[in-house]
């Protein structure tokens, strides 16, 4: 069995006690509005119709993926994570596999070999694709410069919380380690340069794959549909969008406005609304640049008295 289908068709659980017992109770979603992982669990839950409890992690400046307690629930700190009575699934790949298999409504995994294997070959495709980096790399201005910020504010927090919980180092420092590849991968302009040229090969094949059926992976809607439509969702965000119209690729601007008029489209919740911005980052920048800004004033001060006192 290929990594991709034990993923999907198995996922990875902490523990799994019996999900005939488990499923009488709504399953527990942590996830954050605009994290794409947590875009396409929250997708299939709505394509299954499925009734779900959620819970926020912040994962911006407030960094509450870092927090011993949820990393005792994913110990690779990210978001989303499903919790359904004591199993824990984590990874969107694992999540939407685990979704399909255990809770009723629609079929997303086709049951017809080959075009199994072609839904489990997008859905590969799509994860392995370093797309964080991508969207790191496409940021420009305020943007660019808060995105570095908060790489330096999460080592900062990592170094404070391996000293204060010794017992979770392992956990912690596999993180340092990840955000460090991810800086040099940031950095790294000619990688990123080939990264545009991979998306655009990629669409490519989509729109020639689109050009013999109507949806991504055979004749229905499938999970490489859901993930995939996170996916684009991300890429017309991060400077892609002239890629997905009609005028470039006719087939992918099709399939896209039809995984757009689907009514799971709103669950993604693509983008922050103003008060979801201020709750979720204005505390922590707030006061970062308040610190800032007193430091600042307290050095002018400081050395204004000085050198009055000096010419007095």
């Amino acid at each position: 069995m290929s990594s991709a289908k034990a993923k999907v068709e198995g996922g990875e659980l902490l523990e799994l006690p019996g999900i005939a017992a488990q499923s009488k109770s709504a399953p527990t979603l942590y996830h954050f509005p605009i994290s794409l992982g947590s875009q396409q669990v929250r997708l299939v839950l709505a394509e299954k119709q499925v009734a779900w409890d959620g819970q926020i992690v912040n994962t911006g400046p407030a960094l509450e993926n870092l927090e011993p307690w949820y990393a005792k629930l994913n110990p690779q700190l990210v978001v989303p994570t499903l919790v359904v009575g004591t199993t824990i699934v984590t990874g969107a790949v694992q999540i939407v596999g685990f979704v399909n298999e255990h809770f009723p409504g629609p079929e997303l995994l086709p049951s017809e070999p080959e075009q199994r294997d072609e839904v489990l070959r997008w859905i590969e495709i799509q994860d392995q694709f370093p797309l964080r980096e991508l969207g790191y790399a496409r940021t420009k201005g305020m943007v660019r410069w808060f995105q570095r910020w908060s790489l330096r504010q999460q080592r900062s927090r990592l170094r404070r919380l391996i000293r204060k919980n010794p017992e979770l180092r392992d956990i912690y420092e596999a993180k340092r380690a990840e955000l460090d590849g991810l800086e040099r991968g940031i950095h790294h302009r000619i990688g990123m340069s080939e990264l545009v040229d991979e998306v655009e090969v990629l669409l490519d094949e989509i729109e020639v794959t689109l050009e013999q059926r109507e949806w991504l992976a055979g004749p229905n809607y499938t999970l490489a549909d859901a993930m995939w439509t996170a996916v684009l969702s991300k890429l017309e965000q991060i400077g892609f969008a002239r890629s997905l119209r009609s005028h470039r690729r006719p087939e992918v601007a099709r399939w896209y406005a039809q995984l757009r008029e689907r009514p799971s489209w709103d669950s993604m919740i693509r983008r922050l609304s103003a008060w979801q911005v201020l709750r979720f980052y204005g505390p922590s920048v707030a006061k970062t640049f308040l610190l800032f800004w007193v430091l600042k004033w307290m050095i002018v001060i400081g050395l204004g008295w000085l050198v009055a006192h000096l010419r007095g």
